[in-house]
Order: structure tokens, then sequence, then C-alpha cells
């Protein structure tokens, strides 16, 4: 199993959810978050006192799927995301080591 996390522009969640949607994926979070990177979006950025440093809004994407997935999801993500301008953001992927379902108990790729 793997983890995706993907920080993309706000403007872009639809068509990645949409995308993520058409590869059969229905599950995932979705979380505003502030960042501050040098890849973040110059024209998007602003100056906090709570962060002492320029930061930008971007939207977090967090999903687990088979490892078989891993390079469709990419690719759908980049794709649904993509602008051409610097701030469209970054995908990381993890490997997951077990996923256990609360309410049913089960472990591995039947917990997701």
């Amino acid at each position: 199993m793997k983890e995706i996390k993907a920080y993309i522009r706000p403007e872009k969640v639809d068509h990645v959810i949409l995308a993520l949607e058409k590869e059969g994926i229905h599950g995932m979070t979705i979380i505003n978050v502030s960042a501050i990177a040098d890849w973040a979006d110059p024209d998007r950025t602003a100056f906090s006192v709570k962060y002492v440093e320029r930061y930008c809004k971007v939207v977090k994407l967090e999903l687990i799927c088979h490892a078989s997935q891993e390079s469709v999801l990419i690719e759908a993500i980049r794709k649904a995301a993509y602008t051409g301008k610097k701030g469209d953001g970054k995908i990381f992927v993890s490997k997951i080591d077990d996923a256990v379902s609360v309410r049913t108990g089960l472990h591995g790729a039947d917990a997701i």
C-alpha cells in the first residue's frame, strides 16, 4: 500500500478530485493549509508575522492506495493540478506498512 500526499493550488482541487474519481478513488482527505516553501507561487504569497515569513495557501490531499495504482494516480494528480507556473505543487509518496479499519478490524488492503 502507498500513501500519496499532494500539495496543490486551491483552485485545482475540483479538477484533481474528478481525475482521481475517474481512476476509481473515492476516498481521500482534503485539508486547507499554508505552505512556506521555495516552490510556493510568488504571486500568491503573503507576509505573516505569525510565520515570520512569506506563506501561500495550498490544499493538502491525502489518500491511501494499492501500490499498483501509484503511478497512474500520481500522473492523474499531476495533470489535473498543472498550470505551468511556479507553485503548482508537490506530490509525495510513502510506503504504508499496515492499515486497520476501526469498525471492522480488517487489516491491510482490505481495510482501505
